[in-house]
C-alpha cells in the first residue's frame, strides 16, 4: 500500500484501488490532494501490473468538490495548474478506471466521477453540480463530459439548475452503470476491474478510441480504427486468442 496525508493506493492482481482519504472532510479537493491524485494516476498507467483502477472516497462521501476551506486563490490559475493536468492525465490513460461513488459526489467531485470510465453508485450515492447557486460555473471537464455522457437536455437540468441527482435517477439517465447496495459497492467495483485486468492488452485502444469519437469526423475516426486494428493484429495476445479458439479453451493474456 502506499499512501500520503490524503490518498491511499493498494494493489492487487491486476488492478489497484486508489481512495481519497480526507474523510473528515468529505475527500474535499485541497491543492495537494489533486496534484497526488495525478501523480498516482500517471505512476500506476506506467505499471504493467495495473490494469485497471478503482476510485473512490473513504467515509461517507465520494468526494465533495474544492476544499473552500484551502485559502483564497486564483481559481483560474488552481484549474490551470492542477485540475487541467488531472483531466488530461485521466483522458490520456490507456487503463480503465471505475469510479466507485460511495456517498455524495458535489462540484469537482462530480467532475472526478465522471472523468471515470465506469461509475458504480452506492445508494447513498448522489451527484450535484451547484455552480451557479453561487455564481461559479463547472470545471475539471464538467461541461465537455456531462453533455456526452447523459445528453444535452439532462446536462442543462443537472448544470444550469443545479439539482442534486439521486442515485436511481443517475441510473435511469444513464449516468452510471450499476446502483448496489453501499456496503457492497467496493467489491461489485473490484470484481469489474478484476474482469477488464483479465481482458486482452487491446482495452487500451478501444478506450481511446471511444474518447477520440466524442470529438472527431468519421473519416479521422475510421483511419484511427485502422492504425490501432494493425497495431493490435501484431500484438501477442491476438495471437494467444487465436491459438485459444483452435484448442476451444480461454485465452491465457497475462
Amino acid at each position: 500500500m502506499e499512501s500520503t496525508d490524503h490518498l491511499l493506493c493498494r494493489r492487487h492482481d491486476g488492478y489497484a484501488v486508489v481512495t481519497l482519504n480526507r474523510p473528515e472532510r468529505y475527500n474535499a479537493l485541497n491543492h495537494a490532494l489533486v496534484a497526488d491524485l495525478r501523480e498516482q494516476m500517471e505512476k500506476l498507467e506506467t505499471e504493467d501490473d495495473v490494469r485497471a483502477i478503482v476510485l473512490t472516497g473513504a467515509g461517507k462521501a465520494f468526494c465533495a468538490g474544492a476544499d473552500l476551506n484551502a485559502g483564497p486563490s486564483d481559481v483560474e490559475d488552481v484549474i490551470r495548474r492542477l485540475y487541467i493536468p488531472l483531466v488530461e492525465q485521466l483522458a490520456s490513460m490507456d487503463t480503465p478506471v471505475v469510479a466507485a461513488v460511495n456517498g455524495p459526489a458535489a462540484g469537482a467531485g462530480f467532475s472526478l466521477a465522471l472523468n471515470a470510465d465506469f461509475r458504480l453508485a452506492s445508494t447513498k450515492a448522489s451527484f450535484s453540480m451547484s455552480f451557479v447557486k453561487v455564481g461559479l460555473v463547472p470545471d475539471a471537464g464538467a461541461t465537455w463530459l456531462l453533455p456526452r455522457i447523459v445528453g444535452a437536455t439532462r446536462a442543462s437540468e443537472i448544470a444550469l439548475l443545479g439539482r442534486k441527482v439521486t442515485a436511481e435517477q443517475a441510473l435511469e439517465w444513464s449516468l452510471v452503470n450499476e446502483v448496489v447496495p453501499v456496503d457492497d459497492l467496493l467489491s461489485r467495483a473490484t470484481a469489474l476491474a478484476s474482469e477488464i485486468a483479465a481482458l486482452s492488452a487491446s482495452v487500451g485502444s478501444i478506450r481511446q478510441l471511444l474518447r477520440a469519437a466524442q470529438s472527431v469526423d468519421l473519416a479521422t475516426q475510421l483511419d484511427a480504427e485502422a492504425v490501432a486494428q494493425g497495431r493490435a493484429q501484431q500484438h501477442p495476445h491476438y495471437a494467444e486468442a487465436k491459438l485459444a479458439f483452435v484448442e476451444k479453451r480461454t485465452p491465457r493474456f497475462w
